[in-house]
């Protein structure tokens, strides 16, 4: 019995629904039925890559400096080294590279830096076709002034 009812409120939900215009435009499964919520259209994308080192005004690198571009950070190594990569639409950018020393005193004291890393008609290679233009990268090399 209690499964009859149920049927109805659910055939009587579902004609109200679709009255609404609602019905045909809900969907959890993504545009195939999958399940996986692909998107029908995709978006033209490559990665822009940056590596580099941070060292001090003496040229001796710095280690454990936090390197971050929009959503993406890092720590340098013990050799200053660090790399970093972001997905973007494949036309010029520029992304603002933040280094800030987090560690205190620990490597010694040194200043916040803000640099603006251009990529200028960029060329991308190791394309995988459809929407992927590929990568391309950049060498930014830092030099942070110490904190006095």
């Amino acid at each position: 019995m209690r499964k009859k009812v149920l049927k109805k409120y659910n055939k009587l939900i579902a004609v109200l629904l679709s009255i609404m215009g609602i019905g045909g435009t809900i969907s959890f499964t993504g545009c195939d039925g999958g399940g996986n919520g692909a998107v029908e259209y995709g978006t033209p994308h490559a990665t822009f890559k940056i590596y580099g080192a941070v060292t001090s005004e003496n040229k001796v690198a710095i280690p454990n400096i936090k390197v971050k571009m929009q959503y993406d950070s890092t720590y340098t190594d013990e050799k200053g080294k660090y790399a970093l990569q972001v997905v973007e639409f494949p036309q010029d950018q520029n992304f603002t590279v933040r280094y800030e020393d987090i560690d205190g005193s620990d490597n010694g004291s040194y200043l916040l830096k803000d640099s603006i890393v251009e990529f200028k008609d960029p060329q991308f290679e190791n394309s995988t076709g459809s929407w992927d233009r590929g990568e391309t990268a950049k060498e930014v090399n830092v030099e942070l002034s110490e904190d006095k």
